[in-house]
């Protein structure tokens, strides 16, 4: 799911009969993407405000985890445009669930342009790590459950946290008790909810929610839960 970290944008510029349309705004970033509405552009240099919130932990994280400070380093608008200038100078460094706006000046085409333009926002690339779960797997007591739908592709930060949420009823059963759950390399088990030891004492549904730290480095597998 597109982490929500693109809020909004807004245009000024000096009023004059529009020659550019804008017919979308794309805003692209570690992977995923937002389109934004279109503008009429009426001058050739023009200012975009994009507010941005860091959420790469997760926004769902607890409290008492933060996720990872994120470094941007870059910003590029797709031709015919060209980036003059960016506010506040780049690299930012924007700390977890921190909120900064960003202020592009642009200079538009000389000709008439009707179409989309492309913001490409970029961090430092040695700190990120690609993630290809092909399935998450649970085990117990000599049982093993593959869980449907478990698929994840993903590009984050090092050591990011992330959340995932497993159906105990798949792998127990009602008034079984979990005293202890661990997660395969390279992952790191951080914290769970509820805590442990869980009783799964709800007849229909019990889900807890496993908070796992990513590895240092690039990852293609499984994830492989124990619970015992």
């Amino acid at each position: 799911m597109f982490p929500k970290i693109f809020s909004g944008l807004f245009g000024k510029g000096k009023e004059s009969k529009p020659k550019i349309s804008v017919t979308s705004v794309n805003l692209k970033f570690m992977g995923n993407s937002h389109s934004l509405s279109g503008m009429q552009v009426g001058s050739e240099i023009f200012d975009y405000v994009i507010p941005f919130q860091n959420k790469m932990g997760n926004s769902l994280l607890p409290d008492n985890l933060k996720g990872p400070s994120m470094r941007l380093s870059s910003i590029v608008v797709s031709p015919p445009f060209k980036l003059l200038e960016v506010t506040p100078k780049l690299p930012v460094d924007v700390p977890y669930m921190s909120k900064i706006s960003f202020t592009l000046r642009i200079q538009a085409p000389k000709v008439t342009y009707d179409g989309p333009i492309s913001i490409n926002f970029g961090n430092e690339s040695t700190d990120n790590i690609a993630l290809n779960v092909q399935k998450v797997v649970l085990l117990r007591n000599g049982k093993t459950v593959d869980l449907e739908n478990s698929e994840m592709v993903a590009t984050m930060q090092k050591s990011q946290l992330f959340k995932k949420e497993i159906q105990l009823y798949k792998i127990i059963s009602f008034k079984d008790t979990v005293n202890a759950i661990e997660v395969s390399k390279p992952f790191e088990l951080v914290s769970v909810s509820p805590k442990l030891p869980i009783t799964a004492d709800k007849e229909d549904s019990y889900i807890i929610s496993l908070f796992i730290k990513a590895p240092e480095f690039s990852y293609s597998g499984n994830i492989e839960i124990k619970l015992s």
